[in-house]
This record gives C-alpha cells, sequence and structure tokens, in this order.
C-alpha cells in the first residue's frame, strides 16, 4: 500500500500500488561483462556501440551552435535536430539508393523512412515527428544515443540539450554541413533533387568535407591532450593500433581480424610500431579475457534454453552433465590445445576450440579452461588487463581454483555443481538490480524464475559476445577520412591524411 498525496500538498488518503511483480528481462544475468565493458570504455572513449556514424557527430554540434546563434528554445531545437536528421537520411538515401553502402551501417532513420524514400517526396513536417509514423520515438531525434561519446569528445558541454563544447570547430562544421539547415527549413525533399547535394551530405562522405577532417583530427587527439594518462590519449594510441593492424594485415572486419592480431602471436611486441604503443598490451589482456566473457554467456544461454515448462533445478544440472563426456577433470584438462607457442605469445586455442563441432556446454567449458590456464602464463600488463578485479567470482583465477581443486573428481559432478552455483549468481544479480517503482510495484531483471523448487523461463537469453567497439571506431574513422574501404582489394586500408594524423 502506498499513500497518495493531493497536488495541493494534503493528505489524500491511502491507495493500493499496482498489484504483481513486473519480471521484465533484463540484461547481463551473470554480470561477467563488467570488467571487459570498463577497460573498453577506457581504450575507446568517444565510441560506443551504438555510434557508428562520424557525421553525427558534426551534425548534433552543428544543431548546437545553431541553436545557440537564434536562441532557439528547447522545443525548437528538437525540431530543428529531428528535421537536419531527415535531411541527412535523405539525403544518404539519394546517394546510395536501393545499395546498402556495404562497409557503414544505413543512415539513422532510413528504414522508418523508407515507404516516403521509395515513394521519392519526404514532407518534412510529418517525417520528422517522433513516435507513431515518425522517424524516430524520441523528441531529441538519435541524440541520445550520441549524447555521451559528444559529450566526452568535447564537442557538446554536458546537459539536458545540445550546447557546443570547448573541442566543437563551428566554423569547420557550417561549412561541410550548412546546407543541411537550408534543406530542413522546406517544407518537403525530393529525392531525385538531392543527387548533386546528396555527394556532399551523405553519411558515407564526411572525409571529404571539413567537417570529417575536424573529427578526424579530434578522434586522433591530433594537437589535443597528450597526457599518458588522459582518455584522449588512450583513445589515440588505440586508433594508432587499429590503423597500424589494418596497414600489415589484411582486414575485412575489425573486430575479427584486428582482434585476432591483438590478443594473439608476437606482432605487438616484435613490430616497431606497435611495440612502442603503451595500449597494445591493455588490449591483449582485453580480448583474450572477451573470450571467458562469451562462454560465461553462452553457458547461460544454453542452459536457460533448457528450460521447458516447469523443470526442477536438478534436472537441469543433469542436462548439462549429460553433455560431458565421462572421466575426471583432470582428463578433461589435458585433452585442451596449447594456449601458447613456444616463444610464450598466446595462440588462438579459445577460437579453436568454438570450432571443434563440439556442443555448446563442452566447447565453451573448454573455453574457460583454457582461459583459466592464461592466468599462469601471461605477465606484466598483459595479465593485469586480463584479470582486472583479482579472484571475483567467475573471473579467470576463481575458474582456475575450482578446476584445480577438482582434478581428481568426476567432470559431470562438477558440471552438476556448477549449475547451481550458476542458478544462485543469477538469482543474486537479479535482486542486487531489483527495484521499487513509483506505482509501488516491483523490478525485477530476469528470464528465468523460480517458484517452489521449479524454473521456469519466460523469454532465451541472449548470447552474443561482448562489443570491443573496434568495429564502430572503424567506421566513425572511416567516415572521417582516417580509413576507407578498398572495393577492389575488398579489405580496409588507411588514407594518406590518416596516415599523416596517426603517424
Amino acid at each position: 500500500m502506498v499513500v497518495d498525496t493531493a497536488s495541493d500538498g494534503l493528505l489524500d488518503g491511502p491507495s493500493w500500488s499496482r498489484p504483481g511483480l513486473d519480471v521484465a528481462a533484463g540484461r547481463y544475468p551473470l554480470s561477467v561483462e563488467r570488467h571487459v565493458m570498463r577497460m573498453v570504455d577506457h581504450l575507446v572513449p568517444g565510441v560506443t556501440a551504438v555510434t557508428p556514424h562520424g557525421r553525427y557527430y558534426a551534425l548534433h554540434g552543428l544543431i548546437a551552435a545553431e541553436a545557440e546563434v537564434r536562441d532557439l528554445t528547447v522545443p525548437a531545437t528538437q525540431d530543428l535536430l529531428r528535421r537536419a536528421e531527415v535531411v541527412i537520411a535523405t539525403a544518404s538515401f539519394a546517394h546510395h539508393s536501393q545499395e546498402d553502402i556495404g562497409w557503414l551501417p544505413r543512415a539513422h532513420g532510413v528504414d522508418a523512412l523508407a515507404r516516403r524514400l521509395q515513394a521519392g517526396d519526404v514532407e518534412l513536417d510529418d517525417a520528422s515527428r517522433y513516435g507513431g509514423s515518425g522517424y524516430v520515438q524520441s523528441v531529441w531525434g538519435f541524440w541520445g544515443p550520441y549524447a555521451g561519446s559528444e559529450t566526452t569528445l568535447g564537442i557538446l558541454s554536458p546537459g539536458p540539450r545540445p550546447a557546443p563544447g570547448p573541442r566543437l570547430d563551428v566554423g569547420a562544421v557550417r561549412q561541410g554541413l550548412g546546407e543541411v539547415l537550408e534543406l530542413a527549413a522546406q517544407e518537403s525533399l525530393h529525392v531525385a533533387d538531392l543527387t548533386a547535394v546528396a555527394e556532399r551530405l551523405c553519411v558515407c562522405r564526411g572525409g571529404d568535407q571539413p567537417d570529417g577532417r575536424w573529427l578526424a583530427g579530434l578522434m586522433c587527439a591530433d594537437g589535443g591532450d597528450r597526457e599518458p594518462d588522459s582518455r584522449a590519449e588512450a583513445r589515440r594510441q588505440t586508433v594508432r593500433l587499429l590503423a597500424r593492424i589494418v596497414s600489415t594485415h589484411a582486414v575485412t572486419s575489425f573486430t575479427r581480424d584486428v582482434g585476432q592480431v591483438l590478443a594473439f602471436g608476437p606482432f605487438l611486441t616484435a613490430d616497431p610500431v606497435t611495440s612502442d604503443v603503451e595500449t597494445a598490451a591493455v588490449w591483449r589482456g582485453v580480448v583474450l579475457r572477451n573470450y571467458a566473457v562469451g562462454a560465461w554467456r553462452r553457458l547461460w544461454s544454453w542452459l536457460v534454453s533448457q528450460v521447458d515448462g516447469f523443470m526442477a533445478a536438478e534436472d537441469l544440472a543433469e542436462r548439462l552433465a549429460a553433455e560431458l563426456p565421462t572421466g575426471t577433470v583432470q582428463a578433461f584438462l589435458d585433452t585442451l590445445p596449447a594456449t601458447q607457442d613456444g616463444g610464450g605469445f598466446p595462440v588462438p586455442a579459445e577460437a579453436a576450440l568454438r570450432a571443434s563441432g563440439h556442443s555448446v556446454p563442452l566447447a565453451e567449458l573448454r573455453v574457460l579452461a583454457a582461459s583459466a590456464r592464461r592466468v599462469d602464463e601471461l605477465e606484466g600488463r598483459v595479465r593485469d588487463a586480463f584479470l582486472g578485479q583479482r579472484g571475483i567470482e567467475l573471473g579467470p583465477e576463481w575458474v582456475s581454483r575450482r578446476l584445480d581443486e577438482a582434478k581428481p573428481q568426476q567432470l559431470q559432478d562438477f558440471a552438476r555443481r556448477l549449475t547451481f552455483d550458476l542458478l544462485a549468481r543469477s538469482r543474486r544479480v537479479a535482486l542486487s538490480k531489483a527495484r521499487r517503482r513509483s506505482d509501488g510495484s516491483m523490478w525485477l531483471p530476469t528470464r528465468l524464475h523460480e517458484r517452489g523448487g521449479f524454473l521456469f523461463r519466460t523469454s532465451q537469453e541472449g548470447r552474443g559476445d561482448v562489443g570491443l567497439r573496434l568495429d564502430q571506431l572503424g567506421s566513425v574513422l572511416a567516415s572521417a577520412g582516417v580509413l576507407q574501404f578498398d572495393d577492389e582489394a575488398a579489405q580496409w586500408a588507411v588514407t594518406a591524411p590518416g596516415q599523416v594524423l596517426v603517424g
């Protein structure tokens, strides 16, 4: 029961809260992702998993500057921002028509505007609405996903509305995107009439324009903050690493191909450029740790998928045990491939184990065991970045200790106990995130529930890896002209201006 208070501040009397428990699905049910996510945020500040387009950094800076000059109200600023984003979406569609850019996601809002764009006419008042039939659900358009990154980069100042930040080059963004403001003031846009302007305003053409060249310098910390512990310096070093690997390896996917070089082999220490990049060792530890994080996520997703109707926890434990071979934990560990070569460099054991064709539980448990072996193999900053907070539950040291203690035991018994450990942890994590809402109801973020000793699920768990933001960083750098995709070679390359910026 909650007490309801009238608007005049007088007690109006008691009322019942909304009954029931809201069990909407939450994210990160085992909470194993925190270390990797925190480290990636340090290594790639200003880029997130939802910021693939470099030109939106400049566009939002332009809107902030224009709103300040014209002293716009908040509603007027919101309307101008949404209209400008519709202009960018329309121009990008006009530039690429029905074809995907390939190396860059479509401009924000293109999918929602598809019917209008294909018809050839976009009424700005109608298209720029939020919610319903509009191109976006938020009153601030797509500024929300970019706001934190734009503030981190100094493009915008912190606050509830876009305001120019200390590193916004107003002249550059006006030169590169000023035509957007003129088009945003029109009543309608005709796709067929935008061919010429689309060459300048498409999300893929920032590198050819002043706003892209400004953003490239900002992302590469050109002339900016170079203190060793600064976030700008961490990003600069990451960009330098990425560019060097692109220059020396065949890279078609940043996360896959660059990630492999960061994690394995002697390149980082043998190459004359990367050997001087301090964050290289940190990246190696983070990428290696992410294999273990992904293994826990896949294993948990598999466990939740096995719950059909009401199931006793003991039956779920038996499901996991049945997926594993008989024999001791020691025998299981003896089947693992080598995790380092003769020179002491990590080799891609985890990737090989996932490609081995074994069932998900067996493959991911082997990945966890291989990752645990690295606790005693890695050294220095690599090891520190790999381990993170020492000895935490489900961390590499915890897994190593549990496996070592269980060596004489049967592997299937180990799996049964592990099932109960994971169930208990998921409950603790869900309860730690539970919140009481203003209407008195409780919110419990979980997909797997327990009632009267039985488990049931409300939906499936995700099983993807934690994003390292390398793909997003690559696309932002490409749209700013630092990188380019070579269609003939079908791989990424560093542009001539990019070579100058990254050194």
